[in-house]
């Protein structure tokens, strides 16, 4: 009697273990709620990070700051008093200095204070922030800037002393400009 119920029970475990998986149905995200999602999240941060600038620009009653249309703040410590200097252009050849540091006021990139650097305006590859904030400026002049995280090097830092959604600070210096036939 125990060794047919053993075949039987045997016999349907066989049976039943054979029948085919039940692939399971996919789950349907739509990229209307991720990108809904993350847009929200990029909101929030700009919000927060334009709080703290705008706080660091009441602290500082010297400077009368400006706020770009690239998305920045920034004042002019250094001005050209040449009548009729002009902004600088894409296109043109610039030879400047700059030094970045945080929100802290720690410096992060100091060696190219020292070091002249040569760049043709939007076709060469800086940081959006740099480039922005070069075309703000023209020969002969100097600016401190602040840059949300977006114009640094956004969500993932430069992966070396900037960390992820940085506030950078500025300092820019334009030595030269030069116009390209």
């Amino acid at each position: 009697m125990k060794v047919i119920r053993l075949i039987i029970s045997s016999f349907l475990i066989f049976v039943f273990s054979c029948n085919e998986p039940i692939p399971r149905k996919p789950v349907f995200i739509s990229s209307h709620q991720v990108s809904k999602s993350s847009i929200d999240r990029n909101k929030q941060l700009l919000e927060r990070e334009e709080q703290l600038i705008e706080q660091l620009i009441l602290k500082d009653t010297l400077n009368s700051y400006v706020r770009s249309s690239y998305g920045f703040w920034y004042y002019k410590s250094l001005v050209n008093a040449k009548p009729g200097a002009q902004k600088i252009k894409s296109g043109e050849t610039v030879d400047f200095k700059y030094r970045l540091s945080d929100i802290n006021n720690k410096l992060i990139y100091d060696q190219t204070w020292t070091d002249i650097q040569t760049t043709v305006v939007d076709k060469e590859k800086l940081f959006t922030g740099l480039r922005s904030a070069i075309k703000e400026l023209s020969e002969k002049e100097r600016g401190l800037f602040y840059l949300p995280s977006f114009l640094g090097y956004g969500y993932k830092g430069d992966l070396d002393k900037i960390g992820p959604n940085e506030i950078l600070i500025l300092e820019l210096e334009i030595l030269k400009q030069q116009s390209n036939p």
